[in-house]
């Protein structure tokens, strides 16, 4: 394996863990260390009296710092990679500088720009969709490409294409409930907005550690 492809595989390794930690990181520095109520969202924990603010924010930026990384020095010549990375970089970009809605923001402007509570909100929720719908792209259409077909595969890149195809439809449908709960058109309670978020991260990230090599090896990555 050259040099280039190994550290693209760390990228993606980093990408995943970051991914799948997210979820319960936040939920564990928002219920348990400051005691806080159950977050209605993986977003509004980063609006919580302001003691959990820098967390996400982080986190996501990282995720769009990797994603632009990756598209600038690792996604090669195809188009596609490039393209969806890029907007995966900006979707999270915009996510984490852009607060979402929620009952713990007692200010009238919010944000990099200092925009109102609602526009952030509409920003916010604009970017989680460019960022997640890009990544659902990039795992169902560049994780699965090959120059072999089908039954000219090995057994590991078919067994990975499956977890591809199986995470990134189940993330697929995860987002479009989000984006009808945000859109006001499926009232959705019990936190189900975490859930969702936590699935379409969770997902997202164990398809990069598979395409990175850190679960079912295979010498065609």
């Amino acid at each position: 394996m050259d040099n280039r492809k190994g550290f693209r595989n760390f990228q993606l390794a980093c990408m995943g863990w970051l991914s799948i930690a997210i979820a319960p990181t936040v939920l564990i520095i928002t219920t348990l260390i400051y005691g806080l109520p159950f977050p209605q969202s993986i977003s509004e924990t980063g609006t919580m009296a302001n003691m959990v603010s820098s967390i996400l924010p982080f986190a996501l930026g990282a995720l769009a710092l990797f994603s632009l990384s990756y598209a600038v020095r690792y996604a090669y010549d195809y188009f596609w990679d490039k393209l969806f990375t890029l907007c995966m970089c900006a979707g999270f970009t915009l996510v984490a500088m852009f607060p979402c809605a929620s009952p713990y923001i007692t200010v009238d402007r919010v944000g990099v720009l200092g925009v109102s509570p609602a526009v952030s909100n509409w920003i916010h929720c604009v970017g989680a969709l460019i960022g997640f719908g890009a990544m659902i792209c990039w795992i169902l259409f560049c994780f699965t490409k090959s120059d072999k077909a089908k039954e000219g595969q090995t057994k590991e890149k078919r067994l990975r294409n499956l977890i591809y195809n199986v995470m990134g439809y189940s993330v697929t449908v995860c987002l479009a409930f989000f984006a009808l709960s945000v859109t006001g058109q499926l009232i959705i309670g019990f936190a189900l907005t975490y859930w969702l978020e936590a699935v379409i991260l969770c997902g997202s990230g164990v398809c990069c550690l598979v395409k990175s090599g850190a679960v079912f090896k295979d010498k065609n990555n």
